[in-house]
């Protein structure tokens, strides 16, 4: 049977002391939640200056519940001495974070790996 909904999930990983959370699919008011837990678990585990780093290369659409999550979790690190950051490559992704100007808020980075070696953040263990 075909259906028109794309596929949405979440994996996650301990890299060093940091938590990267892969996102793939649609990230809106019908995926929010599901990536709203995997944020919560990644932001419980980390600790000061390790970041939670959110791989959004995948994800085909950005709207704004996505984002108002990204946000709500950013606020979570920040309140424990930490950080989110966000790994984004496609149009789908930067164009809306670049029009409310979240890029730098967001930490936005190009790959994982840039994200891992923010200044202040210590990812890697």
């Amino acid at each position: 049977m075909y259906t028109d909904e794309v596929p949405f999930h979440t994996t996650s990983e301990t890299v060093g002391a940091a938590v990267v959370v892969h996102v793939t699919g649609e990230l809106d008011l019908a995926t929010a939640d599901e990536l709203s837990d995997c944020l919560r678990g990644a932001v419980r585990s980390v600790g000061p200056l390790a970041p939670v780093v959110v791989d959004l290369t995948a994800v085909d659409f950005l709207g704004a519940c996505g984002i108002g999550v990204l946000l709500d979790h950013q606020d979570m690190c920040l309140s424990k001495g930490s950080a989110l950051m966000v790994v984004a490559t496609t149009p789908a992704v930067l164009r809306p974070l670049q029009v409310l100007e979240l890029t730098e808020l967001l930490g936005v980075r190009s790959c994982v790996p840039d994200a891992l070696e923010a200044p202040g953040m210590s990812g890697r263990a």
